[in-house]
């Protein structure tokens, strides 16, 4: 691992936002020691972000929310931030509920914090509403960003189903990923037009080959989450989140949806968004599967009006 090469490349990413985070290592009650970047002053917002991915994936919308004190962590096991219960990772799926259900309650623990908002995207959705459902109490309100893990999926993509195999799971992080690799499995998972239009940045792509390549995150999320997906069957259903937890969900729920997601599509968000109590569906339009991304300002305005919104 090289910390200090993969600071280097998140920084340049940070001074594009306008902002410079600062850094704190929190030491959660279930053990590992997990990196939180701190930015701005005001109510506090968690940002949980999605698999094989990091907290300064969120830069760009960071970068445009004065006002609020956002906290973007690195999950357990990647970025800069210790494996979940170190090595043996999360075998059974229960094991991965147990823990989605007490991350976010744990980081406001050991932040000091008694209840936030939560932003969140695809796997981080799954701890977003998990924490929701089990601590209400603990979080205020939820925006979430296109697909989530917990909904139905339309399309398991190659690159999931090849990292559910055994060996693959194994030999994947050994292997050092080129950039045209990184392009076409980030097209994949529903950043085509991200990165057609440029939007996602060559800084992204060095960013992003650098938190492959410089941490330990691929490996980590490969070996400790294995009943997730599944080779053959795709998205394992003990996964999805069901009618009774959804109903949990009590607090306000902004679902800003890309049109191009190919995790799930507008059938998806629709029945989603009909299950949880308080909630409301934002179409975006030309938007895939991380819309922040494609449509910066306008995804900032809407998470801005929606955090600064009554109870």
């Amino acid at each position: 691992m090289s910390g200090s090469r993969f600071a280097a490349v998140e920084a340049v990413l940070w001074a594009r936002a306008g902002v410079a985070p600062t850094e704190h290592f929190v030491t959660l009650a279930s053990g590992p020691r997990v990196r939180v970047q701190d930015v701005g002053e005001g109510p506090p917002v968690v940002f949980v972000h999605g698999a094989m991915n990091g907290g300064t994936s969120w830069f760009e919308l960071i970068g445009r929310l004065p006002g609020f004190r956002c906290l973007a962590i690195d999950r357990p096991g990647c970025g800069l931030s210790e494996p979940v219960l170190g090595a043996a990772g999360l075998a059974e799926v229960g094991a991965v509920k147990a823990y989605a259900d007490r991350l976010i309650p744990e980081v406001l623990d050991a932040l000091g914090i008694k209840r936030a908002a939560v932003v969140a995207t695809s796997f981080g959705g799954l701890f977003a509403f998990r924490g929701a459902a089990a601590h209400p109490d603990r979080i205020e309100r939820i925006t979430e960003f296109s697909w989530p893990m917990g909904a139905p999926m339309d399309k398991v993509t190659m690159s999931l189903r090849l990292g559910a195999v055994p060996g693959m799971r194994r030999l994947m992080p050994r292997i050092p990923m080129a950039r045209p690799a990184l392009r076409a499995m980030l097209r994949q998972i529903g950043l085509r037009r991200a990165l057609a239009t440029g939007k996602f940045s060559d800084e992204m792509l060095d960013w992003f080959l650098a938190l492959l390549h410089d941490t330990d995150t691929m490996a980590n999320e490969l070996r400790s989450t294995p009943g997730v997906i599944t080779p053959i069957a795709g998205l394992n259903r003990a996964m999805l989140l069901t009618d009774a937890e959804l109903g949990r969900v009590t607090m306000p729920v902004q679902l800003l949806w890309g049109d191009e997601d190919p995790n799930g599509g507008l059938d998806i968000a629709r029945s989603f968004a009909s299950r949880l109590p308080d909630s409301r569906l934002v179409m975006l339009d030309r938007a895939g599967h991380a819309p922040w991304i494609d449509e910066p300002d306008r995804c900032a305005t809407l998470l801005a009006g929606f955090l600064s919104g009554p109870e």
